[in-house]
């Protein structure tokens, strides 16, 4: 069904009518159902809405109609990082406050969405990270080899309600949807049987959350494309580039004066700096003053350790599993990270990938002694007159045999993607 939020206008005072129309509160229904995800602090399942929606329509609706729905506080969850360097907090709404959410946000983006920049590529229709990263190349290839870096310190964490909301109100005059909006910003989180109280910022889990933060900082894009400055935005990352170190300097100040001044917000002082390009770096890449582009070292040792974590010796997993999940690593990874132009490093890590899952593969051959000759063959390898009875598992001296036993061919029959392949073939479909 297409959207039909352009019918309307959003300065409506009878907007909040529209938002609970039957089309769009299906629209948002099945929106949420195909997002999924886990039950909020309430235990109603995504599953279950349905029937909730059923049993509550007339107090539901009503509560939304005169502007007294109440969002429950948001369940705080703790999810690891990367590498097991510690864990982030991150906050989980219910089921019903996502659906509220998804038909406010349904019928309001796209006319909103309609007056941002075409410099602000973050979490907008038609936009994406890697848009933006051939914008900056594009700006880099004109001479504008300087930058000012500007990264906001807790961006999320640190929005100020009242300044969102009236930024809002400029636009969505219907009081109810304001009402319930700002409920939403200052609904807390129970953590740990513990409730936070919320007096600024907002949870990145709900719907609105990317639509209201582009909304804040949409002024400072109109001035900065005022001042005729080259510049990408996603979210909170701005890359301002110039043709001079002072010219960067200059503009990293001014932007900083106006964040603090205009929106009470603050940069991070480790992140934010005025330098040439080869020493920036953007949603995960870095361009440099010649306009090549590649992965931070960082992405490509998480990429590794990815590959490691799903092929450890020790862990003798279905190789039809394995493979699949170490496909479904690649493909996201390599249509992403596309653009990085090393040929050399991307065959290494192939030759990587492809070392550690035939020592996973000798590994547990090894281990099954009189049974591994068997097992290789039943799997499509070549175990010739190895004897794995008599075979010690020795990773330097075993993986010599490897290349005989599990042949490349054997990678290709069992539908092993290539890093460097995928890569070059998601390259050559938009171009370099």
């Amino acid at each position: 069904m297409e959207n039909p939020a352009y019918q309307f206008d959003i300065s409506t005072d009878n907007l909040m009518e529209i938002i609970c129309s039957r089309s769009y509160l299906n629209l948002a229904y099945k929106k949420v159902c195909q997002n999924k995800g886990i039950p909020g602090i309430d235990n109603i399942s995504v599953k279950q809405l349905g029937s909730w929606i059923k049993d509550n329509q007339e107090s539901f609706l009503k509560s939304m109609l005169d502007g007294t729905y109440k969002p429950k506080p948001v369940k705080g969850i703790f999810l690891p990082k990367p590498k097991g360097k510690g864990k982030r907090c991150i906050g989980v709404l219910s089921v019903i406050d996502r659906f509220v959410q998804q038909a406010i946000l349904q019928v309001i983006n796209d006319p909103i969405d309609l007056m941002f920049s075409d410099h602000s590529y973050g979490f907008r229709k038609n936009k994406s990270a890697l848009e933006a990263v051939q914008q900056a190349k594009s700006y880099i290839l004109e001479g504008h080899t300087y930058v000012a870096d500007i990264d906001i310190a807790k961006f999320f964490d640190n929005i100020h309600h009242d300044m969102i909301v009236y930024k809002l109100s400029k636009i969505v005059k219907d009081k109810r949807v304001l009402r319930i909006v700002r409920k939403f910003l200052q609904s807390g989180m129970l953590k740990y049987n513990t409730y936070e109280i919320k007096e600024k910022g907002i949870y990145q889990g709900g719907s609105l959350s990317p639509l209201l933060s582009n909304l804040l900082l949409h002024d400072l894009d109109i001035l900065l494309e005022h001042r005729g400055h080259k510049f990408c935005r996603y979210a909170d990352d701005i890359k301002i580039y110039t043709k001079s170190l002072k010219a960067a300097e200059r503009v990293l100040l001014s932007v900083e004066k106006y964040l603090e001044k205009h929106l009470k917000l603050t940069c991070n002082k480790t992140k934010t700096k005025a330098c040439k390009v080869n020493y920036s770096e953007f949603l995960g890449y870095k361009i440099d003053d010649l306009g090549k582009i590649t992965a931070i070292p960082e992405n490509i040792q998480n990429l590794k350790y990815k590959i490691k974590k799903l092929t450890k010796r020790s862990r003798f997993r279905d190789l039809t599993v394995m493979i699949k999940d170490l496909n479904q690593v690649i493909v996201g990874w390599t249509s992403y990270f596309r653009y990085d132009y090393r040929k050399g490093l991307y065959q290494d890590i192939d030759s990587l990938l492809r070392r550690r899952i035939r020592a996973n593969i000798l590994r547990r051959a090894v281990v099954m002694k009189k049974k591994g000759t068997d097992w290789v063959k039943s799997i499509g390898g070549n175990p010739g007159s190895i004897d794995f009875n008599k075979l010690h598992w020795h990773y330097s001296l075993t993986i010599r045999k490897a290349n005989y036993i599990i042949p490349l061919t054997w990678f290709n029959k069992n539908n092993l993607r290539s890093i460097f392949n995928s890569k070059e073939k998601y390259r050559n479909s938009v171009g370099s």
